[in-house]
């Protein structure tokens, strides 16, 4: 959950501020904004790259490594190219506004890379309860995203629109470091506890 929390707080992003940011941040046009649509096409690709992935990295490296593999990439690969997306601005390279757009969105690809194998880890460790565990994961997400959009207008108008990527930055960071802390292998309800429990309600 506070990995998918971590990840969710950016991911939403694009989801809310990205045309705002364009204008107002990187000087876009309104006509211009059909550039919004790239990280989504980027994401969409990745989405499902990252699914055959996940799935080639855990016959290869075994469960626990194979979607550990994956999600680390995934989150350092999005940081990395969110922190392409600030220098590009700040050192005023050549076509930076549209360098921007390319650095945001292999950052948003980066994340949906590595979303298959987090649903998968829901699978893994969740067994009869995986339904459960995707849920309170969900849950997680969703209120990162609502911290995040309000965040992001505030942090944005005290400090400029590049501000709000540092603790995006961070966070993406330390999603990364928390995939190390994550074991597919390991059910987060015991199996005979599990049977247990059943067994009482029954």
């Amino acid at each position: 959950m506070l990995m998918a929390g971590c990840y969710g707080y950016t991911l939403y992003f694009f989801q809310s501020w990205f045309p705002t940011f364009l204008v107002k941040g990187r000087g876009f046009t309104e006509a211009g904004l059909l550039l919004s649509s790239l990280p989504f096409f980027v994401g969409a690709c990745a989405n499902g790259c990252g699914g055959f992935i996940s799935d080639a990295l855990v016959r290869k490296l075994g469960l626990k490594w194979g979607r550990r593999s994956l999600g680390v990439a995934g989150l350092v690969g999005a940081a990395l190219f969110m922190v392409a997306a600030m220098i590009s601005h700040q050192k005023m390279l050549s076509h930076e506004k549209m360098w921007s757009v390319i650095f945001l969105s292999l950052s948003y690809g980066g994340i949906t890379l590595q979303q298959p194998g987090v649903l998968g880890i829901c699978l893994d460790i969740g067994g009869k309860f995986s339904g459960a565990v995707t849920g309170a994961m969900n849950m997680a997400t969703f209120v990162a995203a609502f911290l995040s959009s309000v965040a992001y207008g505030y942090i944005a108008k005290s400090f400029g629109y590049d501000a709000p990527f540092i603790p995006m930055i961070v966070l993406l960071v330390a999603g990364a470091l928390m995939w190390f802390k994550i074991d597919a292998t390991e059910d987060v309800i015991p199996e005979k506890e599990a049977l247990g429990e059943v067994a009482l309600q029954s």
